[in-house]
């Protein structure tokens, strides 16, 4: 069928939905039999009044012929149901030849109009549902809440949205949050952030971060964007994770409290990472808790709150396991704690780096 998919520009989908009923009330008059010289004459100032009237008014007339090739055995139950009862003329028998010829054409040319009309009916009925879908759509992608939220290096903020979750978003991170009628759309560019999200069953949660999304009703996650990978961790509930989105198939994890996933952002690769639900998140305390972790990783996190990288001397030191507490606040005292705990040696750079070697 034919119609106006998109709102033109300045026009409403509410004024869209009046054009097309207009329209067709137009083409249904133009089918009646009271139809005059004048009423032609109004219907070609109407159509020549603005393009879109033109345009309209021939979609719904394309629409009525594409009913037309319906077979007419598909459209009896439509006679039968809506057409007006049958004329006098139909039910007595002619006296004449003639006469009856004469009611045969006209039963045939009232049956016809019948049709058409119902025709008419049916193909405007069918245009403005078709706005009418339009506009749910529209209404349903309409952003109803949106807000932005970026955090300067060493700052952190809490953000309170308006279904009752919360974000609690860590340094040098970028945020961006849309709330529609039927979903909840939130993008971390970067950075990390903890979400808290309120259950609602009629409006999943999700944040994407690059290719990769986590899927969400009611829970509590943390989410790392920093090279070089993104880390979903879980403290409690249930979420799914699509480590590539977009692809035809996407792979979904289902983690709970407890576990983790780490993703490659370049090639969507995954593994798991252990994720003690204690933890998670901890850093929104002021501490960031180490069990075991590979320095490798400790470099990293510390590099973050430092705003300087942390540089390991050899590759072998990155699987170097690591225990310990560190004070976001102050980075730096957990690095030159270390040489006290392992044979490391850790040296500040004259460019303001870090770097950890063997002694």
């Amino acid at each position: 069928m034919t119609a106006t998919a998109e709102t033109p520009p300045g026009l409403s989908p509410q004024a869209l939905v009046a054009l097309h009923e207009t329209a067709a009330a137009w083409f249904m008059r133009r089918h009646e039999t009271s139809w005059t010289g004048s009423d032609e004459r109004a219907l070609n100032a109407w159509l020549a009044a603005d393009p879109l009237h033109r345009e309209v008014y021939d979609g719904m007339a394309l629409t009525s012929h594409d009913l037309h090739q319906i077979p007419l055995a598909a459209d009896r139950s439509w006679r039968t149901a809506a057409a007006p009862a049958a004329p006098a003329a139909l039910a007595a028998p002619a006296t004449r030849a003639t006469s009856g010829k004469t009611d045969v054409r006209r039963a045939r040319r009232g049956s016809a109009r019948t049709l058409s009309t119902g025709f008419a009916a049916l193909a405007a009925f069918a245009v403005v549902a078709l706005v009418g879908g339009y506009g749910l759509h529209r209404w349903a992608d309409t952003a109803t809440f949106t807000t932005e939220v970026a955090t300067a290096h060493g700052e952190t903020r809490r953000v309170d949205l308006p279904d009752g979750s919360h974000v609690a978003l860590n340094t040098d991170s970028t945020l961006r949050v849309r709330y529609f009628p039927r979903r909840r759309e939130v993008a971390l560019e970067r950075g990390e952030a903890f979400f808290e999200v309120a259950p609602d069953t009629g409006r999943p949660f999700t944040v994407d971060s690059g290719a990769s999304q986590v899927k969400v009703v009611g829970t509590a996650f943390n989410v790392r964007a920093a090279p070089p990978e993104i880390v979903v961790k879980v403290r409690s509930g249930r979420v799914e994770v699509r480590p590539d989105r977009d692809a035809r198939e996407p792979q979904v994890l289902v983690l709970g409290p407890g576990a983790g996933v780490a993703i490659d952002p370049a090639t969507r690769a995954h593994r798991g990472v252990p994720a003690d639900a204690a933890t998670v998140g901890d850093w929104r305390t002021g501490q960031i808790q180490f069990q075991r972790t590979p320095l490798g990783e400790v470099a990293q996190e510390l590099s973050r709150y430092l705003g300087r990288p942390v540089v390991l001397a050899s590759a072998d030191l990155a699987l170097q396991p690591i225990s310990g507490v560190a004070a976001t606040a102050t980075p730096e005292a957990f690095l030159q704690a270390l040489p006290g705990l392992l044979p490391l040696r850790v040296q500040q750079q004259p460019d303001g780096s870090w770097r950890i070697a063997r002694k």
